[in-house]
């Protein structure tokens, strides 16, 4: 599907009464803050306030205002940070007060914030321009490169005009809008004069920012739309109302506490009662070291169990935060952090690795860029064996939990894991063709050989069969709630693996095919834009027949060679225009030679004149129709459709019935649509 249109934005926001009829900026007296859903990438709803922060209810057009930045070279400077942030060199000096800066620095920058009507709405921004390099993806760029000052989905719609983020190139000039605020009419009477917009340190929390700048926590809760017990997280912003410019010594992270002091020595034989105080001193000295080692180490550990129980969204392109690992050794925190995250650490020792980061080092090369895969996945090599290893920045315990319970070739196998520095690493089989999405636009453009209509039917049989696996064997069944083409993994032979089990969700009540209707209710709904089935993204039905919709648009996608985001219309549309209506009927045109062409044109036309057998396309067009129903009971279970395109798989590699050689038939036509 496409992403949501200008237009859509735009009534979405009339719809909240964001939006007067005299076309000034809309009234908000608060900014949402975007959270976890930064990484989201997919996700161009502006609720959370991913596209921008909204003009407020009387605020100025325009404002001085200031961001925060952590000066690391090659932004090290008051220049080169000021040209990458489209800031004034010598009003960034004069705010800060020693240059250059050492690495880490929080830097303060002034600049010029305005609000725009930039894709039909009204954000404040300040905007900047960065040339593309080679490896760039959106969320690089806005989380790594400009450290979380913009986002992938407002560089997205506003720097590619809403282009799907693969037409980014190296060489190419983005526009990156940057986020700043104007205070609201209520924050200037309350004393406020700027707003700066505070990108958020690990272990930060909003008392603390408070303290440092000197304001009420409870004017940043409501400028944030926060609630007393959000969680924020790194590579984020928060907006400060701040009454004065702020002070730039104050704004920095503190540092660790220091380590206790050392014991004095006493002489043994000192022993006369002038020494008592002597001894005293020494020993309140050290308990209260002791006790402020204690509290420090409670207060990180706190830290750490609020992040580690919080799940972050991912891409839905399946390639992470593409943030670079931290340059650290291991140390002794993996076991503790590990048993931190899961109930049973034997359990996950007697079926999983667990490594140390020196390894993951060694096995990546200190993950070098000639290993990086895709987004924050790297190819390693333990002893002579290939994996992937894949960095991610969210609770990983779920998907461990579940990946360490299955055995099955249509499933990813989870070879182990470690924790470091705040982040998980996972280590899995190594898949030599990528993902599926990836192989077919690959294919498309000549990049690399496209499949073949029998590899075509294998990987979806695959998919089926793992997908059968989950919902009928494993123990408990699970849904899996994120099949895409993204999220299936082609091996050396072209053999089709699922992985992404972190949004599985647990089904009770029976076995698939028992007669009995399994499925759940949530009120969380995450996934992929096209991919979701319509009963659970209107009502929040988790069933294993939301899997079967999700695979039938993967299906398609073998079929056509499109992206789903490249197929402007949902699949019943694809479907009608074969001539095979809503039910599974003709629509009733009767040219039966007309449906042959429509099909022609149907079938990707990146595969090799004469592969495709006709009777094989017209079968598994068939199977999409009954997959895609909107009607959930309607569709089959995945143990039939595995065994449709087992039959299928057979017809392909036996029949003669060529698809570009076949002149049209009354029998084929009345098939497409039966």
């Amino acid at each position: 599907m496409a992403p949501p249109s200008r237009a859509t934005i735009v009534l979405f926001l009339y719809a909240t009464g964001a939006v007067l009829l005299s076309g000034a900026p809309p009234a908000r007296s608060q900014q949402p803050y975007g959270g976890s859903q930064v990484a989201d990438c997919g996700n161009k709803h502006n609720d959370t306030g991913l596209l921008g922060y909204f003009c407020g209810s009387g605020a100025p057009s325009s404002c001085d205002s200031y961001l925060t930045f952590h000066a690391r070279p090659p932004f090290s400077d008051p220049a080169s940070i000021a040209s990458l942030l489209g800031a004034d060199a010598a009003s960034l000096a004069a705010a800060n007060s020693a240059s250059p800066f050492a690495q880490g620095t929080k830097v303060l920058v002034p600049v010029r914030c305005s609000c725009t009507g930039a894709a039909g709405s009204f954000f404040f921004q300040r905007n900047a321009t960065y040339v593309a390099r080679d490896g760039d993806t959106l969320l690089i760029i806005a989380s790594d490169t400009f450290q979380g000052l913009s986002t992938c989905q407002a560089i997205e719609e506003q720097g590619l005009g809403g282009a799907a983020p693969t037409s980014l190139l190296a060489g190419q000039s983005v526009a990156v809008p940057l986020r700043c605020a104007c205070p609201t009419a209520s924050q200037a009477a309350a004393g406020a004069r700027f707003l700066v917009s505070y990108l958020v340190d690990e272990f930060d929390g909003v008392d603390a920012i408070a303290a440092r700048f000197g304001v009420d926590a409870g004017s940043i809760v409501a400028a944030n739309q926060l609630k007393s017990d959000s969680t924020i997280y790194p590579n984020t912003t928060l907006l400060i109302p701040v009454k004065s410019q702020p002070d730039v010594t104050r704004i920095q992270s503190p540092p660790p506490p220091p380590p206790p002091p050392p014991v004095a020595s006493v002489p043994a034989a000192t022993k006369s009662k002038s020494h008592a105080g002597v001894y005293i001193g020494v020993g309140v000295a050290v308990a209260a070291a002791a006790a402020i080692a204690s509290v420090a180490a409670a207060l990180i550990l706190k830290a750490r169990r609020r992040r580690a129980s919080t799940i972050l969204i991912a891409d839905k392109d399946g390639k992470g935060t593409g943030k670079p690992p931290y340059p650290y050794g291991a140390g002794d925190e993996v076991s503790v952090t590990i048993s931190e995250a899961f109930s049973s650490l034997s359990d996950i020792k007697s079926s999983l690795k667990v490594y140390t980061y020196d390894e993951l080092v060694t096995a990546t090369e200190h993950f070098s860029t000639d290993r990086r895969i895709g987004g924050s996945v790297y190819r390693a090599a333990f002893s002579g064996d290939a994996a992937a290893v894949e960095i991610v920045d969210h609770d990983v315990s779920t998907e461990v939990e579940i990946a360490r319970r299955m055995n099955h070739f249509n499933l990813v196998r989870l070879n182990g894991l470690c924790h470091h520095r705040g982040r998980w690493y996972l280590v899995s089989e190594y898949a030599e063709h990528g993902t599926l999405r990836d192989r077919l636009l690959a294919g498309a453009t000549g990049a690399a050989a496209a499949l073949s209509w029998t590899q075509r039917v294998q990987v979806a049989l695959d998919v089926a069969e793992g997908l059968r696996y989950l919902h009928g064997y494993a123990r408990p069944p699970y849904v899996h709630m994120d099949v895409r083409s993204g999220s299936v993994l082609l091996d050396a032979a072209f053999r089709g693996k699922i992985r992404n089990l972190g949004g599985a969700r647990v089904i009770r009540g029976g076995d698939e095919g028992d007669g009995r209707e399994l499925f759940t209710m949530t009120s969380t709904i995450a996934g992929a834009r096209g991919y979701m089935a319509p009963e659970y993204l209107e009502h929040g039905v988790v069933s294993p027949k939301a899997d079967v919709y999700s695979l039938g648009v993967v299906l398609l996608e073998l079929v056509t060679g499109k992206d789903v985001e490249d197929l402007e219309e949902d699949p019943v549309s694809w479907l009608k225009a074969l001539g095979v209506d809503h039910d599974g009927g003709r629509d009733g045109d009767g040219d039966d030679g007309a449906a042959l062409k429509r099909l022609e044109e149907f079938v990707d036309p990146a595969m090799a004149a004469g592969s495709c057998p006709l009777d094989a396309v017209v079968m598994m067009v068939r199977l999409i129709e009954r997959c895609v129903r909107r009607d959930a009971a309607a569709r089959p279970g995945t143990g039939e459709v595995a065994q449709y395109l087992l039959k299928l798989s057979d017809i392909s590699g036996e029949s003669s019935s060529e698809f570009h050689h076949s002149s049209a038939s009354q029998t084929t036509s009345q098939q497409i649509g039966r």
